[in-house]
């Protein structure tokens, strides 16, 4: 079952307008009603908030209700949660790349009651005050833009086929968000009427735009900004050049998989076998976490390339088990090589 909120020992804080006096007889303001009172979750703690309008007695004056800007700038409208909680939420979820479940604990930590419910709804109302702020972020860098005009990026990610596409225009030099749009297809005229045209309606000087070589993108690039240099993005030119070389450490990286996992197979069943308070079966094991460790490496085209990786790590293996072997009279290591059996089978798996 549900549990009220208690609010006994909530503190309450009162907001009036700050104008003391009417602007048109210069007589001082007199309370007219409460406007609205609530209660609202800060990052400080929940507080009760009242906010009172004021206004002038004269029936010549205009009848204008005074309101406190501070008041109306602590959440948004018809809201129970401040404009300091969606942001830190927002700033966790976004930038900290946080989980759901992480954000719940600080909160939780705070003593703020938040459900994780609740804090996926305030992640959208998030994104939607980072969207509607947006004019005001390229508004204030319109000297430099009507200075030096603007180096576009655009482009497009598909989460799956056949999903929509979200495409977003960037100021390159600035790393500025201009336009982001979900599109349905695309199309290069839907490019050109929902990305291209609107920022062309800006007003400022389009030096050049970069993308990479999407046909409908480039169509639409020659449609809406005719006269403009289009150049592809090097890092996607160097994705494709480099997708032949990947494409082959990908695949020198899977048949070594094969057989390392193959081959360790049968030495970790007989690890997991024999008594755990002997020290060589501790180095052994150590060796082989250290093994599946190195065969977890994955690559990112076009310069992370697993496969030499992999290699590189088993090398490392190798030498380090060559120093052990050549090095008997230490005590810790000592024990590994009278077992033989595992010894043996580890080395060669190594140097196999």
């Amino acid at each position: 079952m549900r549990k009220a909120k208690d609010n006994e020992n909530v503190p309450k804080l009162y907001y009036r307008p700050n104008e003391k006096t009417c602007p048109s007889c210069g007589r001082p303001l007199y309370r007219r009603c409460a406007l609205w009172h609530k209660y609202l979750v800060t990052l400080e703690g929940r507080v009760h908030i009242f906010s009172f309008g004021y206004s002038c007695r004269r029936r010549r004056c205009s009848r204008v209700i005074y309101r406190s800007r501070e008041a109306e700038e602590l959440s948004p409208k018809g809201y129970s949660f401040g404009f300091d909680v969606i942001t830190q939420i927002g700033w966790w979820r976004f930038w900290d790349h946080r989980t759901l479940d992480e954000i719940a604990t600080l909160l939780q930590s705070q003593h703020l009651p938040i459900s994780r419910r609740q804090i996926l709804y305030l992640i959208g109302d998030f994104l939607a005050l980072l969207r509607a702020a947006q004019p005001a972020k390229i508004e204030t860098q319109r000297a430099y833009f009507k200075r030096h005009g603007m180096v576009i990026s655009v482009d497009g990610m598909e989460p799956e086929q056949g999903n929509e596409m979200l495409f977003v225009v960037r100021e390159a030099n600035l790393d500025l968000t201009l336009m982001a749009e979900t599109l349905y297809s695309s199309r290069a005229d839907l490019i050109s009427r929902h990305l291209l045209e609107p920022v062309k309606a800006l007003g400022f000087r389009i030096r050049a735009v970069i993308s990479d070589a999407d046909p409908n993108i480039r169509r639409a690039v020659e449609t809406s900004l005719p006269d403009c240099p289009h150049q592809a993005c090097q890092v996607h030119c160097l994705c494709e050049a480099g997708a032949p070389i990947f494409e082959a450490d990908r695949a020198m990286k899977t048949d070594m998989r094969r057989d390392l996992r193959a081959k360790l197979r049968p030495i970790s069943r007989e690890l997991s076998q024999a008594s755990q308070d002997d020290l060589q079966t501790a180095v052994l094991m150590d060796y082989c976490e250290a093994l599946r460790d190195a065969l977890r490496a994955d690559g990112i085209s076009p310069f992370k390339l697993a496969g030499l990786k992999l290699h590189d790590e088993l090398q490392r293996l190798e030498q380090s088990l060559r120093r052990c072997h050549k090095k008997k009279n230490i005590v810790s290591y000592l024990p590994c090589w009278n077992l033989r059996s595992f010894a043996i089978s580890t080395w060669n798996l190594i140097c196999n």
